[in-house]
């Protein structure tokens, strides 16, 4: 169709992917969280890097489609 972008099926299911990963480790260290709050420092280290390491990824595969 005119006008709307082409994206592979491969790029949707990687977003979902990432999408429902973060959504089930954020759920994970909720958990954690409620039941030991002293673990919070070391739980935002974590989520620091998992969200760093989800934009990476997201740059790479922005920019290996472009």
């Amino acid at each position: 169709m005119e006008g709307q972008p082409d994206v592979p099926l491969t790029v949707l299911l990687l977003a979902l992917l990432l999408t429902v990963v973060t959504l089930l480790v954020c759920a994970g260290v909720m958990i954690l969280l409620l039941h030991r709050p002293s673990w919070g420092s070391p739980l935002a280290g974590a989520l620091a890097t998992m969200a760093l390491m989800v934009t990476v990824v997201g740059l790479l595969v922005s920019v290996t489609r472009s």
